[in-house]
């Protein structure tokens, strides 16, 4: 069991999912990159690796070797992500430790040269922040043509809003959660975007129209504010009924 949550953990961590990740975190959760202080708390950790995760078009986790003992397992590992086209890894030696009542993981210790690591990731980083707020909603745009709710939060702060005039959403989850209904409800329907439009270095908007067979059609806009290459809020008019 201790093993399989392990694992569970990295699965999901390679999904990018973080509703996936905060389900195998205990909430008491501690997460040190050996020698600097660790993050304590699972809203801590998950911010901890949604700085990567989010602005990863991919993640993978290749274990090296392991050794599990009780409630302990030590792995070594390659971990691989992928940013802005080109593959970054970084190997590490990690002791994760489960609690073994909730099945979840309550404690790592995660040996790895982080100023190795950061010299290679941290321009790639910075020019990530440092997109316009076009750069990064034509990026969300791209994302929702795959109708993946993960791919459409991936520019999305952890803390982010999304205001649509019957609810709204805060928080990555939370948004996570809505785009996981809208293929459902857009079934066979299709969304024409208009090209995505600057209202300052921070603000972008984008009008979209849903045609609807045998019923009257749906049309709206969206105006995202982006503040360090990452959407903080989000807000929806509809022209009309919601689709």
């Amino acid at each position: 069991m201790v093993e399989a949550t392990i694992e569970r953990l990295f699965a999901a961590i390679e999904t990018r999912d973080l509703r996936l990740i905060e389900s195998l975190l205990h909430p008491d959760v501690s997460w040190q990159n050996v020698p600097h202080p660790p993050a304590q708390g699972r809203e801590a950790v998950l911010q901890l690796l949604g700085n990567i995760l989010c602005w990863s078009d991919r993640v993978q986790w290749d274990v090296v070797s392991k050794s599990v003992s009780g409630t302990a397992g030590w792995y070594e590992r390659l971990d691989r992500f992928w940013l802005a086209g080109e593959e970054h890894a970084v190997a590490c030696n990690g002791v994760f430790t489960v609690d073994v009542a909730s099945k979840t993981v309550i404690a790592v210790r995660d040996y790895v040269d982080l100023g190795e690591w950061r010299r290679r990731v941290d321009p790639v980083m910075a020019l990530l922040a440092k997109r316009t707020a076009v750069e990064v909603v034509v990026r969300h745009m791209e994302a929702v043509e795959t109708q993946d709710a993960v791919a459409m939060c991936s520019d999305y702060a952890l803390d982010a809003v999304l205001e649509r005039p019957t609810a709204t959403y805060r928080g990555w989850s939370a948004i996570a959660d809505y785009f996981d209904t809208v293929p459902a409800r857009l079934g066979s329907k299709r969304v024409s975007f208009s090209p995505v439009e600057s209202l300052d270095s921070d603000q972008a908007r984008v009008s979209w129209h849903i045609d609807r067979e045998e019923e009257s059609s749906v049309s709206g806009s969206d105006m995202f504010t982006v503040i360090g290459g990452r959407i903080v809020r989000q807000v929806t008019v509809l022209g009309g009924p919601d689709f």
